[in-house]
């Protein structure tokens, strides 16, 4: 039975054309809306950026020293607006002394729309670093700095100096005048150092992160030579004052040190009868001479008092110290006195005295060092001076422990 009435086919064309229709008539809406929303957007002028003032407004200068170049050079070379330079030196005068300024010390500024100083940065070495800071006021601080510190060991055996040895090692010349300064009382190092010597040295560097930044305390060292080995063991009484000591617990500061200026090389010895260089014959020669660059610090060699600080002919400028039973020492030949020298002051022991010259009969700058007893002249590399205290009983035990374990990681490795 056909049920299909007619008519149907008609009504089911006209509802799917109405539906087609609306689906059209939304789609035109949408295009139309969306053209709409364009149009503005294109025509819509952009947003003001907020206004910022001159205060908040930055600009920021970085740079370093050149060599020869100071700060306030380097600042206006740079375009700083010459009025801030002042600012910045007399801000931190207080805290640095620009005069220790070196070449590759950074800086960086910031300077505000008004041309007033925000910040100011400035870095000498990686713990002395100033700042300047604007705080309503002008603020000059220095940074606090932590070093880490590590324990190290540094040994070798002397090739051709004891300098050039410790830097093989990757290390600085410091380390090599540290180690120096320990054994400075019985250790020559002028004369007594020589080929296959051997050297150990325990101690403390400082770093910043991973960057090295300078030596801390050598809590012990040895020196080995062909004839005996010295020790020297770093210990802190209870009283806060610290020096070396042997692992017996001897002191090894003692009265007189070994030479009178940093390690440098002998060029003439004590002798009864040496070739004069000027005069020429055969003269005694009661002195030890030391070739040093010209204007190198001259230690007393022991606590005393001045007893002449002048101009003496052939020795050129001269000093002589009075020390304790008896003895006395001359520093001739020197090109100045250092400041504060006179008759009848007191000097300490590794004092600066003076500085190597070439005064008087001299063929070159040198020192020329003389140690006395009474009228008699004695030969100071072959003298054995008073020693200085030892541990106090009262801390020996605590010595003792201390010296096992740094003797343990010093001959051992740490």
């Amino acid at each position: 039975m056909d049920l299909h009435r007619p008519g149907d086919d008609q009504r089911v064309s006209k509802k799917g054309k109405s539906k087609k229709g609306f689906v059209i008539l939304l789609s035109l809406l949408f295009v139309g809306l969306a053209s709409f929303l364009l149009y503005f957007y294109k025509k819509a002028p952009p947003p003001k950026p907020p206004e910022v003032s001159l205060e908040d407004q930055r600009n920021t200068i970085t740079g370093s020293l050149e060599k020869g170049q100071t700060l306030s050079e380097a600042l206006l070379k740079q375009q700083v607006p010459r009025e801030l330079v002042p600012v910045i030196l007399e801000e931190l005068r207080p805290l640095y002394d620009f005069r220790k300024s070196r070449p590759g010390s950074s800086y960086r500024l910031v300077i505000n729309g008004k041309g007033e100083l925000v910040h100011f940065l400035y870095e000498s070495s990686p713990v002395d670093i100033y700042e300047i800071k604007r705080e309503g006021s002008l603020k000059a601080f220095k940074q606090e700095v932590v070093l880490e510190k590590r324990e190290a060991l540094v040994a070798g055996e002397i090739d051709s100096s004891l300098f050039e040895s410790i830097e093989g090692k990757g290390e600085q010349a410091q380390l090599a005048m540290d180690f120096v300064d320990v054994f400075v009382w019985d250790i020559d190092f002028h004369k007594q150092s020589r080929p296959g010597d051997r050297f150990r040295i325990l101690v403390e560097k400082l770093y910043k992160g991973d960057q090295f930044v300078k030596y801390g305390r050598i809590l012990a060292a040895q020196y080995q030579g062909d004839s005996k080995t010295f020790t020297g063991i770093y210990f802190q009484g209870v009283k806060g004052r610290g020096g070396y000591y042997s692992p017996e617990g001897d002191s090894l500061r003692k009265t007189f040190l070994r030479a009178p200026l940093k390690f440098t090389r002998v060029t003439s010895g004590y002798s009864k009868s040496r070739l004069h260089p000027i005069l020429g014959g055969y003269r005694p020669h009661l002195a030890i001479d030391y070739a040093a660059p010209f204007g190198t610090p001259v230690w007393a060699v022991a606590d005393g008092v001045v007893s002449f600080a002048g101009w003496t002919g052939a020795n050129g400028n001269s000093i002589t110290v009075r020390h304790i039973r008896g003895y006395s020492s001359m520093y001739n030949h020197l090109s100045r006195f250092a400041k504060g020298i006179k008759v009848g002051g007191r000097v300490r022991q590794k004092q600066i005295i003076g500085y190597v010259g070439t005064t008087g009969l001299s063929t070159g700058p040198h020192l020329d060092y003389r140690v006395m007893r009474g009228r008699r002249s004695l030969n100071p590399q072959k003298q054995v001076f008073i020693p200085g205290y030892p541990i106090a009983k009262a801390e020996r035990g605590r010595f003792l422990q201390l010296r096992d374990g740094l003797l343990k990681r010093l001959e051992a490795g740490v």
